[in-house]
């Protein structure tokens, strides 16, 4: 098999190597090269620059059908709201980005993925870091940069901030991919601009926008060899304004689904709705809109949980844990409007949005009893509220080469959470079942914020920006009011960055930014364990080096450096085991470093062939521990792969033949994650990772699939996983308590892993109608 893989990646380079440069493609750089000249000689030529920057600018990326914008073209989210946009290619950090018509990554590229989960969707991208947490194959984590638990990454969508109000993770079935038309991840600090939690990297997803046509439906369906089915169905269109003086016009966009699957493993199922829906009002010329919208989910999980090492090589598709999954219910509306004043050159814009979340969620402990429970079941139900208000004011002007970008705004949060925790030996619940946690919790967070942007002869870009965040956390505890809790942070963060373009087809950037993140709610009064009142924020000070190049319109290519010191990171410690604290305890584990190497291109050697790779290199390890002596210094951080590489291709072989010919594709995707630590290895005694181990094996996973499109409808056959794989992408060690029930978990120290999913066959067509 593997002689099979070479040959095929020997062919490929093979046809790259005899074709390059015979053709051009849609998306090249040097038929824009006049957007990139100096400043002109005249005033008219200075106004006329001023207006394309300013459209830039307010405008989003999204063009009319038949024009496919390019890297010096396209603009990208640059501020708080999704109102503010500038060209990709002024940005001074590593920015990936998906948007609508262009050939090589868009909506209709997004789709024709064919991912399942937003994760699938960029996995193909450098310094992402993913894992199943949970062992059911869709709840994978998403981290960038060497941060793996993903609540250092702040996640958009529409602008609404989704990472839950306790942990800070992202329940990412609340974004189907058939729902998304953009997506935009910005990697590095960010709090000088989104505040606490924003340091490895920020996420924004668009949802797809109403249709410029009066009526446009659309819909899909698949069916997979898990025994799921997915289907959905949407209309979206823009009605011209008859009925008032204003001029402009009305938007519609509706967008329902579902998503059935029994998984891979024993009690692996789950069953997903999502319904989006929303209406606006756009003036004329640009002037301003208004849009009022409502996403919900309900998705019912189970969560099969891991297994020890004896037990996934017996079979790696049973599970042990079959009680666990999870109901959540959530419900966001939002609110947003903007305004343009002063010939376009002022914008203000306007977002608020609430959000109300129902959490129900059985876990099992394999290696703790609880008295008399053996094994300890337990049934958590969260409930949390959440009221977000962000405004933001914009201004550009421009004086012959020199032009200037200012924005200012705000953001203010006030949320609460109720928790509680009940014993639910078996599955089942009573009414004498004891509660061992109950507590309500009221976060709120104020901020500030402002950056400045000054571009000289379009050929320098200088960036800066600052952020003051004050924060507060009040806890009650309703089973015992000594845990009741009180604290209040803040916090100011700056960020600078620079972008020099010598040459029409390099750009070259470097930034510093400083980084913050507060404590969760559960990382300061954890479920069943002491309260950390003591625990600190975590600061970061990030620094980045890096080039974007094109050469005519074959290559698209982008390198960056980087380096990130974290100060007083939060880390679970395993060995600091109390009879309050019986699994371990949240800590400050002083200094911590990442450094990393991330690359990427893109290879259009012929109209037939597309072609990608992205390798990035990355150590994270504990650089001086906290005075406690654990971590331990030096260490490696967990479920951080040192090295990870992607490849793929998709060849497009009767292109040159026209309609329908056109629409045949085949695409091969690969993915290797490269050797890792066990999760929590930093924290973990020597004796437990030489009874269990302490690294993760590498492995290479293959995708292929075939499509056929034409006329707005399209079927396509994935197979993912091609060679069947067996592996596991995250592991732990731990021991079982004395008189544990040896039939569920034997005694001693084990190695658990989540086992990744095997073979899968998909079949699935979509379709689009309009008028």
């Amino acid at each position: 098999m593997s002689q099979v893989i070479l040959w095929f990646w020997y062919l490929v380079l093979l046809w790259l190597f005899t074709s390059f440069g015979s053709s051009r493609v849609v998306w090249g750089a040097e038929s824009n090269e006049s957007q990139l000249s100096g400043a002109s000689s005249s005033e008219e030529d200075s106004e006329r620059r001023l207006s394309s920057t300013i459209a830039d600018f307010f405008l989003n990326s999204q063009s009319e059908e038949g024009e496919i914008p390019t890297l010096d073209t396209v603009t990208v989210i640059s501020s708080r709201l999704p109102s503010f946009r500038t060209r990709l290619s002024d940005i001074p950090s590593n920015v990936s980005y998906f948007p609508a018509n262009i050939s090589y990554k868009g909506r209709e590229e997004l789709a024709r993925s064919s991912a399942r989960t937003f994760q699938e969707s960029v996995q193909d991208l450098e310094s992402g870091i993913f894992y199943d947490q949970v062992g059911n194959g869709l709840d994978t984590t998403f981290g960038l940069r060497g941060f793996s638990e993903g609540s250092e990454v702040v996640v958009l969508v529409d602008g609404v901030r989704v990472n839950e109000l306790d942990g800070a993770a992202v329940n990412y079935p609340l974004i189907p991919t058939y729902d998304i038309e953009t997506i935009q991840i910005e990697r590095g600090s960010a709090s000088p601009v989104y505040g606490s939690g924003a340091f490895a990297g920020i996420v924004h997803v668009t949802s797809r926008r109403p249709s410029k046509k009066r009526v446009h439906l659309f819909g899909g369906s698949e069916v997979s060899s898990f025994k799921g089915i997915k289907f959905y169905q949407g209309a979206s269109g823009t009605l011209s304004d008859r009925l008032t003086p204003l001029g402009g016009a009305f938007t519609y966009y509706f967008n329902m689904g579902r998503d059935l699957n029994d998984g891979f493993r024993s009690n692996g199922e789950w069953r997903i709705t999502s319904l989006d829906a929303k209406a606006g009002y756009q003036l004329p010329d640009d002037g301003g809109s208004l849009e009022v919208g409502i996403k919900h989910i309900r998705d019912a999980l189970s969560n099969p949980g891991s297994l020890t090492i004896p037990e996934f090589y017996a079979d790696e598709g049973q599970s042990k844990n079959l009680l666990d999954g999870r109901d959540f219910r959530n419900t966001i509306i939002h609110l947003s409007a903007d305004k343009k004043f002063l010939d376009q050159r002022l914008i203000a814009s306007l977002l608020t949005s609430w959000r109300m979340n129902w959490i129900h969620f059985y876990t099992t402990s394999r290696t703790f009893i609880d008295g008399a429970f053996n094994p300890d079941t337990d049934l958590v139900t969260v409930r949390t509220r959440t009221t977000d208000l962000i405004w933001q004011l914009g201004y550009r002007e421009q004086w012959k080469a020199l032009e200037s970008e200012t924005h200012v705004g705000m953001e203010f949060r006030d949320a609460s959470a109720h928790d509680v925790e009940q014993d639910a030996f078996r599955g089942n619940v009573v009414e004498t079942s004891p509660r061992e946690t109950e507590r309500t919790s009221k976060p709120e967070f104020f901020g500030l914020f402002w950056r400045e942007r000054l571009k000289i002869f379009e050929r320098v870009i200088a960036h800066a920006g600052m952020r003051h965040d004050w924060h507060t956390l009040k806890t009650d505890d309703q089973l015992n009011s000594a845990n009741d809790l009180s604290r209040r942070w803040r916090n100011s963060s700056f960020s600078t960055g620079l972008t020099v373009k010598p040459f029409k087809f390099l750009d070259l950037f470097a930034n510093y930014s400083q980084g913050f993140r507060v404590p969760t709610i559960s990382e300061v009064a954890p479920f069943s364990s002491a309260v950390a009142t003591e625990l600190n924020p975590e600061k970061t000070d990030s620094y980045e080096i890096g080039s974007r190049f094109r050469h005519r319109d074959s290559i698209l290519g982008k390198t960056s450096l980087f380096l990130i010191d974290t100060k007083d990171e939060i880390l679970f410690d395993s060995t600091s085991i109390t009879t309050t604290a019986p699994f371990g305890q949240n800590i400050n584990a002083g200094k911590s470093r990442r450094v990393g190497l991330e690359t990427r291109l893109d290879l259009v050697p012929v109209r037939e062939l597309d072609l990608y790779g992205s390798y990035t290199w990355v150590k994270a390890y504990i650089r001086e521990t906290g005075g406690s002596g654990v971590p331990f210094d030096g260490k490696d951080l967990g479920l951080v792969p040192r090295h990870r590489l992607t490849l793929g291709a998709e060849v497009k072989p009767l292109l040159r033949y026209g309609t329908p010919w056109d629409g045949l594709r085949f695409r091969l995707d690969s993915r290797y994650t490269g050797r890792q630590f066990i999760q929590s290895h930093e924290s973990a005694a020597q004796a437990s990772l030489d009874a269990a181990g302490e690294t993760i094996d590498p492995y290479l996973i293959f995708d292929l699939m075939t499509s056929f499109e034409w006329k707005g409808k399209r079927i396509y056959f994935k197979i993912n996983n091609l060679f069947n794989r067996i592996y596991y992408s995250r592991a732990v060690a731990a021991t079982a308590f004395a008189g544990f029930n040896p039939s569920i978990t034997p005694a001693g120290t084990h190695l658990f892993v989540n086992p990744g999913a095997p073979r899968e066959f998909i079949l699935g067509a979509t379709w689009e109608f309009g008028s």
